[in-house]
């Protein structure tokens, strides 16, 4: 800080006159050159000769001076250890020129001390966009902040969050500080992921019409000529043609679903969980089969999602919960499940602190084959699509939750979800 600053610290209280003599006179006694500039702690003994030598209404303007100066050094050092890029200004006919940066905006923006002095506008914001920038330091934002491009040393253009706030200091002059939260990768993850879901619209598009279509044309022909025969031998290939035609209307079925439930939640709604797996349990076919439900929680989903993974995995526990393993893969190497008893399974679900759990009391899946179950086409059984547990992932990628196979208390399988919001 230079003599005149000093001044300008004593003068809205003393006036100029007094505040130039009682530094002055102070300096002189310290021996420090009044006209330069002052390192802290000469401001400090400055500060600390003029409260001890002043009559009682100079000492309260001098500790004021002191404590506010010293309350500015620790600002000053709180922003060297903000990990985001932080900028003071100063407006000069509602110009912000800078006054001081900290290390991360020098990282970030390429410019540091050599910044000072100059107009922000010109250091980093393009020119297409400059003319709103004055503007933005004034706004309130209740979201907390604004979305703005700005420009490196390098030309780069990043896209970042800014939150202004505008001072009054004592000395009447008003101040700005900016934080900018770099936002640029996520951005551009926003905007691949927004291209991947229009590619998978398309992709449902052309599953849905373009394959479909022909897949009612070719059923309606066989049921025809189903009916226009009574030769054994025909009747069983074409009944053949038709078990394969069900199961590519269910592969379709289930490639749909995949494509919608990929998609990223974009938001999350509280939910009863043992309600949606009432819900869900009503629609899974497994009049045999018995359930206990354990999950009083309220959790943040999209409740249409959250129904469709657990309907995959009661229905997948239903229909693999009575079989014993011989193979689990639909793939080349696959040997089909054989049957295990008559005795009917049971399904548990049960709430946890940070999601749930569906286990039941089947063969269970073997170690070496659990990290594969959710792979496309992994199935149990000859008629299966092998995109049921494939969904289940898919959903709780897009909600940002963790699922995975562990051993059940019984020996069957159990499939725990993470990382859900509970409310």
């Amino acid at each position: 800080m230079d003599h005149d600053d000093l001044v300008a610290a004593f003068s809205q209280t003393v006036g100029v006159e007094k505040a130039d003599r009682l530094i002055t006179e102070a300096a002189d006694d310290l021996g420090i050159d009044p006209g330069g500039t002052y390192t802290d702690g000469e401001i400090d003994d400055v500060c600390d000769t003029i409260q001890h030598s002043g009559d009682g209404y100079v000492r309260l303007v001098a500790n004021e001076v002191r404590v506010r100066l010293q309350a500015r050094r620790r600002f000053d050092a709180l922003l060297d250890e903000i990990t985001d890029p932080v900028v003071t200004v100063a407006f000069e006919s509602a110009e912000p020129i800078v006054t001081a940066v900290n290390p991360a905006f020098e990282e970030t923006f390429g410019y540091g001390p050599e910044a000072v002095g100059e107009p922000l506008t010109e250091l980093i914001v393009p020119e297409d966009r400059r003319r709103d920038a004055v503007d933005q330091w004034l706004r309130s934002d209740p979201d907390g902040g604004v979305e703005v491009e700005r420009l490196t040393a390098d030309g780069d253009r990043r896209t970042l969050l800014f939150r202004p706030v505008v001072v009054t200091r004592g000395d009447g002059r008003i101040e700005g500080h900016g934080i900018y939260t770099d936002i640029t990768e996520r951005k551009r993850r926003e905007r691949r992921l927004r291209h991947q879901n229009e590619q998978l619209e398309r992709f449902a598009s052309v599953v849905s019409h373009d394959l479909r279509n022909p897949l009612q044309v070719a059923r309606g022909r066989v049921e025809a000529a189903l009916a226009d025969t009574d030769d054994e031998r025909i009747r069983k290939h074409l009944e053949a043609v038709q078990g394969a035609n069900d199961r590519m209307e269910r592969l379709i079925d289930d490639l749909l679903t995949l494509a919608r439930e990929g998609q990223v939640v974009e938001r999350q709604t509280p939910v009863r969980l043992g309600t949606v797996v009432d819900d869900a349990w009503a629609a899974v076919d497994a009049p045999e089969a018995a359930i206990e439900v354990d999950c009083e929680h309220t959790v943040a989903a999209d409740r249409s999602r959250l129904q469709q993974l657990l309907e995959n995995l009661l229905r997948n526990a239903v229909e693999h919960g009575s079989t014993s393993p011989r193979s689990t893969s639909s793939r080349e190497d696959a040997v089909e499940y054989g049957p295990k008893d008559e005795d009917p399974v049971t399904v548990r679900v049960e709430g946890l602190d940070d999601g749930f759990y569906v286990e039941d009391d089947g063969p269970g899946i073997p170690p070496e084959e659990r990290e594969r179950v959710f792979e496309h086409g992994y199935t149990s059984r000859t008629d299966g699509t092998g995109l049921g547990l494939a969904i289940v992932e898919a959903i709780a990628d897009a909600h940002e939750w963790d699922v995975a196979v562990r051993e059940g208390v019984d020996g069957g399988a159990r499939f725990v979800v993470t990382g859900v919001a509970v409310l």
